[in-house]
């Protein structure tokens, strides 16, 4: 089916949608007068994007964000015009990124764009579908999740009306996906976010579910368009009454739960694999509490049942609370092995030779550990493992680690200014470190200075529109400039100020 037309608020959300959701291969290209952006999917994720918005080009981006300075930009430039290779080939070449660094600029370069496309309220879009071979070599997909991006699309939609239309007919019945990649996407879903998917099941309208919600329609509509264009929940038909449980039905799988508790894990209580990954574990827990939710008891046929609804509601809360903490799932997993180790006597095992630190599986043994003993109330241990672990740690695991450093100086580990110098060092070192950003911005908070921690929440919201840290933390500060979707409003608005001027 092929895609295309004219561009208006909220067109390119329903179009990123359609991308995701059925998994295409292909370029999208958005046009406005002499201006366009492409962007590259395979199987519906992002994998690269390139614009004639001279602001908005590759080099430019990162400059702009703090990820390249001016020099390195034009020699990179005079490079990729004496050899004619990618602009990202020549920064590695250089020893400017390393591939680590190269796929983070990446990421931010083609949410950029996206941004940028989604503020043109004029122009035109086209899916081009292609073969994945034509992209050979430039398909490995970045790490920026497409829903993610819908999320951030969704949140740029100022229009209430426009949001409505999206939705649709709300007398339809709401389901989750029935596509596992789709119902168990890693998202960074907020409270309201929340409250809506553990009421989709299969049963309720979009419109009774929207009643339900404890927030303005308006937040609530949002919050539910954004669930659907990502694909985690979809419409379906009303399940005929046959298939719903009954009242005795409902008791008698309460009853057969209540008695299996005291011989299941945490797993078991979810009904989740012991591998089970977080959006799974997540999942299983909505449906479960509100499956066992006490207020069940006022369902015919479930009088009686009201202390054991308790306890079930109760253990899956507490599965819910373990396996999803990292830390405390390590620990839990940890005493289940102990606990089910055979009890006779074993010869002890050679000692084995000591790991080298800069050993990666060793190093995120030792931040690991650092969690642990941060949550267990021992900076000081805390702080030691993690500068350990910093000594030879490099990318996703340095900036780990150098935030759980800050934290156990925070915590009496060490002291504040210790920590505020090593997060000053890194945003220097590494400006596009949103979660830096972030703790740098609470010391500036704790100290009194409400200017400086805006302004740090405001850069790291700058990287990553959406961090809850972030919006939470300049909420706090400025409510009415943070409300749900003002960050992301203003920088729309800031946008196209600029291009009227």
């Amino acid at each position: 089916m092929k895609l295309s037309g004219e561009l208006g608020e909220g067109i390119l959300p329903g179009v990123l949608r359609t991308v995701y959701a059925e998994r295409r291969t292909g370029m999208l290209h958005v046009t406005r007068g002499g201006e366009g952006a492409s962007i590259c999917f395979i199987e519906g994720n992002i994998v690269y994007g390139s614009t004639t918005v001279k602001e908005a080009r590759f080099g430019q981006t990162l400059v702009r964000h703090g990820l390249l300075t001016e020099w390195d930009l034009a020699r990179a430039a005079e490079m990729v015009e004496a050899t004619g290779r990618r602009f990202g080939q020549i920064l590695l070449d250089l020893g400017i990124f390393d591939a680590d660094r190269l796929e983070e600029g990446l990421a931010v370069h083609v949410r950029e764009l996206l941004l940028t496309a989604l503020s043109w309220q004029d122009g035109r879009f086209e899916f081009e579908d292609q073969d994945r071979a034509v992209f050979r070599g430039y398909d490995r997909p970045l790490r920026l999740s497409t829903g993610e991006v819908i999320l951030d699309a969704v949140w740029s939609i100022s229009d209430p009306d426009v949001i409505r239309f999206g939705l649709g007919d709300l007398d339809r019945v709401l389901a989750q996906s029935t596509d596992p990649l789709l119902r168990f996407q890693r998202l960074n879903l907020n409270e309201k976010d929340g409250f809506l998917l553990s009421r989709v099941d299969g049963v309720l309208t979009a419109r009774q579910i929207l009643d339900l919600a404890p927030m303005a329609p308006d937040e609530a509509q949002r919050s539910l368009l954004g669930l659907i264009y990502t694909g985690m929940v979809e419409y379906v038909r009303a399940p005929p009454k046959s298939a719903q449980a009954s009242g005795p039905a409902l008791a008698a799988q309460v009853l057969e739960a209540w008695a299996a508790l005291p011989h299941q894990s945490h797993y078991q209580v979810l009904g989740v694999a012991e591998n089970a990954r977080s959006a799974e574990i997540l999942a299983a827990y909505f449906r479960l509490a509100r499956l066992y939710h006490p207020d069940t008891h006022h369902q015919p046929g479930l009088e009686r049942l009201k202390a054991k609804l308790e306890t079930l509601f109760a253990r899956v809360t507490e599965a819910h609370r373990v396996i999803s903490n990292p830390s405390l799932r390590v620990a839990y997993d940890q005493a289940s092995a102990a606990r089910d180790a055979p009890t006779e006597v074993r010869v002890a095992p050679a000692v084995a030779a000591p790991v080298p630190t800069s050993d990666p599986e060793r190093i995120t043994q030792l931040l690991n550990q650092a969690e642990q003993a941060l949550e267990g109330g021992q900076p000081a241990k805390a702080l030691a493992l993690s500068g350990e672990a910093l000594q030879s740690a490099t990318g996703s695991t340095r900036r780990r680690g150098i935030l759980l450093n800050a934290r156990a100086s925070l915590k009496g580990g060490g002291t504040r200014k210790a920590a505020e110098d090593e997060l000053k060092r890194n945003v220097e070192e590494d400006p596009g470190h949103a979660e830096a950003h972030v703790l740098l911005g609470t010391i500036y908070r704790d100290g009194g200075a409400a200017a400086l921690a805006a302004a740090c929440f405001r850069r790291a919201l700058a990287l990553r529109p959406r961090l809850p840290e972030a919006l939470a933390e300049l909420a706090a500060l400025h409510p009415t400039e943070s409300r749900e979707g003002g960050m992301l409003k203003r920088l729309f608005q800031a946008r196209r100020t600029g291009e009227a001027e």
